[in-house]
């Protein structure tokens, strides 16, 4: 069964999911080396993200390659029924005090999370967000969203 989405119904479903949970793995990518970190994260009605993060070796990776990707998924049930999302994008990093910070912060005090003040955040600019909901159904069929579209 082939159930695609109107672009509508795929924000909204992206929308949703997101809304409905706060972790997720950042992937970043090191002078050739991939790595993926645990991280928490803020989503805006904007689609734009921000992570909450006090360091770690994303940061030297992000500064070096901004492409980034954060996959957000349920509990693996098995291989035929998950449901999440992957969002291909250009992270940059906020210091305190800065502008995006600030961005950042309001976004984030708005969902009840106090910051210490010491923490970066990394906000990352979706250009495509897959979606994939096999959970009833067990269609794998993924939903692509382009944002400058």
């Amino acid at each position: 069964m082939n159930n695609v989405l109107s672009r509508e119904e795929l924000q909204n479903s992206v929308k949703n999911f997101l809304k409905e949970h706060i972790q997720g793995s950042l992937a970043t990518v090191l002078d050739g080396v991939p790595r993926s970190s645990p991280v928490l994260y803020f989503f805006s009605d904007d689609f734009n993200i921000y992570i909450v993060s006090a360091g770690g070796e994303k940061f030297k990776a992000i500064e070096k390659n901004n492409n980034v990707c954060l996959l957000v998924n349920t509990e693996y049930l098995d291989f035929r029924r998950i449901k999440g999302v992957q969002i291909f994008g250009k992270a940059q990093i906020g210091e305190v005090n800065s502008n995006l910070y600030e961005e950042g912060k309001r976004v984030i005090e708005n969902n009840n999370f106090k910051l210490r003040g010491d923490e970066k955040i990394i906000k990352i600019v979706p250009d495509e967000i897959i979606y994939l909901d096999s959970t009833k159904t067990g269609d794998r069929t993924k939903q692509i969203l382009k944002m400058n579209e």
